[in-house]
């Protein structure tokens, strides 16, 4: 696990976002932008997984794809890396909650999301599918993306009031 101040690659972290079963979140920057410079969201594979080749391939095969897939309602991939045999994707930080999150929330006050608003998340998700579906490779034949785990913790919700899919 990487601590604040740690790098990895060009970037340095500023804090831990989450831990999940496959990978650490965390906040970082840039070592060479300045402070007031956006952050990125670095997510780095648990050191233990870093050995298992077919989960760093999958890792790999996502980040390709990811790099390519530009859309607004799914987050942006910037890099794939590898530091110290630690493989590592940076993406655009999106400053919010995860759909999961809020629908948690919403239970812990016995409320309820309004059917308009959930339809219209619904179609925000929808949208980068789609883009997703829709991707070609170099030679202009579709890719065939099919995001295998469209869950409320892979769909964004952006303080911005942008709804953003990722983990493809």
């Amino acid at each position: 696990m990487l601590h604040v101040d740690e790098t990895i690659g060009d970037y340095r972290i500023l804090s831990l976002l989450s831990r999940g079963g496959m990978a650490t979140l965390y906040l970082g920057r840039r070592t060479d932008a300045p402070e007031d410079s956006p952050p990125a969201a670095i997510k780095v594979i648990h050191e233990e997984l870093s050995q298992d080749w077919q989960f760093v391939r999958m890792f790999i095969d996502e980040a390709l794809i990811s790099v390519r897939l530009r859309h607004p309602n799914v987050v942006r991939v910037d890099e794939l890396g590898e530091h110290e045999s630690r493989y590592f994707l940076v993406m655009e930080y999106v400053h919010g909650c995860s759909l999961a999150q809020l629908l948690r929330a919403l239970g812990k006050k016995g409320r309820r999301m309004r059917p308009e608003i959930a339809l219209w998340i619904g179609a925000q998700v929808a949208r980068g599918l789609h883009a997703a579906h829709e991707m070609k490779g170099d030679d202009g034949q579709l890719i065939n993306v099919i995001h295998r785990d469209v869950s409320p913790q892979n769909v964004l919700l952006a303080a911005d009031g942008s709804v953003k899919v990722l983990d493809f």
